[in-house]
Formats: C-alpha cells, structure tokens, sequence
C-alpha cells in the first residue's frame, strides 16, 4: 500500500508498506481450495490432483472473485470438470460475497498491520 499526496501537478509517494506474500492469488487459492472441498463433499472426487481440472478451478475463483466486487453473488459452472468411471462430472454452485469474505477474513486481516505501519510512516 502506498501513501501519496498529489498537488499542483506533482506525485508525491509519501509512505510506503505492503506483505509481499499477500496478493490476489492468494484470494485465488482460498475459492479454489473452497471449490474442491465442496466438490469432494458433493460428489466423492478430489480434484487437487488433476491438473486440468485444477487449472479450470483456479480461472473460475479468478472469474468469481472479480465478478463478486460488482454482485453479491456469482455462478461457477465448469462442466465436465472431471470424469470418473459411471460418467462426466460437473461443477455448478453458487459463491456469495458473504461466503467469500469468511475465506478470506485472514487475508483481509493481515492488510491491517501494513496499513498502520504505511499510516505511521506517513
């Protein structure tokens, strides 16, 4: 995070803080990790072993996420996600804002602690 003053034209960085492992994958990697946990609920399969279901898994909670700052609730569909011996599986489930910001709540915590440090800084 960054602290700047602007005026008359000039960019002024007054205050600079951040976790440098702390970033919109790890956003990412909470709905997909939330993903195959239901998947293996619902249907018996997990999927943190497949590559090509996990690559599908990640784009989708990328998708979901970006589309839950703008709704309360998104859609993830990902048909034929994978196959076992009775037949094709799919996924179809809905993820709330409300069930995002439980996932995340940790994520969103650790903000706090560099935000005060750039505050103090500044």
């Amino acid at each position: 995070m960054s602290i700047i003053n602007i005026g008359d034209g000039v960019v002024d960085v007054v205050a600079t803080n951040g976790d440098t492992h702390l970033g919109g994958d790890g956003f990412d990697n909470k709905i997909t990790q939330w993903m195959i946990d239901e998947f293996k609920k619902a249907e018996g399969v997990d999927l943190s072993d497949d590559k090509m279901a996990l690559q599908r898994l990640k784009e989708a909670a990328e998708k979901a996420k970006k589309g839950l700052s703008s709704t309360i609730i998104t859609n993830i569909n990902l048909p034929f996600i994978t196959a076992i011996v009775e037949g094709p599986k799919h996924f179809d489930t809905n993820l709330t804002r409300t069930k995002f910001d439980e996932l995340t709540h940790d994520l969103v915590e650790r903000t706090a602690v560099p935000v005060q440090n750039a505050m103090k800084d500044a």
